[in-house]
């Protein structure tokens, strides 16, 4: 299911040949996190953890947050710390992802 969200989000930003990797944990001290990572090959790819001890539409929302965060990384663009827009495009993303299953 989560491959699928993924994909689906970058199908609807247009982003493709970025490779992600998603954890899901029990429990972490936030809801979610995400990085950017360079392997020793000079190829970037970026890790996401998302806490599963929430409400099935708050981890969406969670790992669809990240993904902003990764496309704020993909496209070089944010302000601050990029979680203002993460954060106001969580939900929406989310349940937009949802509609899609109607």
């Amino acid at each position: 299911m989560f491959e699928d969200m993924v994909a689906w989000f970058f199908e609807m930003q247009n982003m493709e040949g970025v490779t992600v990797e998603v954890e899901l944990k029990d429990n972490m001290n936030c809801w979610g996190d995400s990085q950017e990572v360079t392997d020793d090959d000079w190829n970037t790819y970026y890790d996401i953890r998302v806490c599963t001890n929430q409400p099935l539409r708050d981890v969406v929302a969670t790992l669809m947050h990240e993904l902003v965060h990764v496309q704020q990384w993909v496209e070089n663009e944010w302000e601050g710390d990029g979680e203002k827009e993460a954060e106001s495009r969580q939900y929406d993303l989310a349940d937009a992802y949802w509609k899609g299953w109607e």
